[in-house]
């Protein structure tokens, strides 16, 4: 058995401005009032906001079985891509080591809705996530499968 793990800084967009949370008290309702209400506070307070999450990135080999073990509620597309990368026998966790929200592939963040738009404010994070997100977990993932001696494409 080997393991391998590492955490990457995934980046988030910027925080809305003060005017704009302010907005978005008025105009929201539910969880998304909720979130910026909380968000203006800390704005009001000049405490900042955070620009990066340390997301944790595991591989497992037990005997000819990967293990890859990702943070959060991960989307369908990354253990599609790992099987694309690894071969079949890929099996992918998720919630695994942290939960911070959904971990969206680039097409659902660029489709938005709540997977890939709102859902980062239920756990109180001040912005969606940045582009590079797949690439970014893809990469960590593929480096460490290489590690515990996986051949990848």
């Amino acid at each position: 058995m080997s393991v391998a793990y590492d955490e990457i800084d995934l980046k988030l967009m910027p925080a809305p401005s003060k005017e704009q949370l302010e907005k978005l008290v008025r105009e929201k309702s539910g969880y998304e009032k909720r979130w910026a209400a909380r968000m203006l506070e800390k704005a009001v307070k000049n405490e900042g906001f955070i620009t990066s999450y340390p997301y944790p990135v595991q591989v497992w080999m037990i005997g000819d079985q990967p293990v890859f073990s990702l943070g959060g509620e991960v989307t369908i597309e990354y253990t599609v891509k790992l099987k694309q990368m690894f071969g079949n026998n890929v099996f992918v966790a998720a919630y695994t080591n942290d939960v911070m929200g959904y971990i969206p592939s680039l097409k659902v963040l660029r489709e938005g809705g709540y997977e890939g738009e709102t859902s980062q404010m239920v756990y109180g994070l001040p912005s969606k996530w940045q582009p590079s997100i797949e690439s970014d977990i893809l990469s960590k993932a593929f480096e460490l499968g290489t590690k515990v001696g996986l051949t990848g494409k």
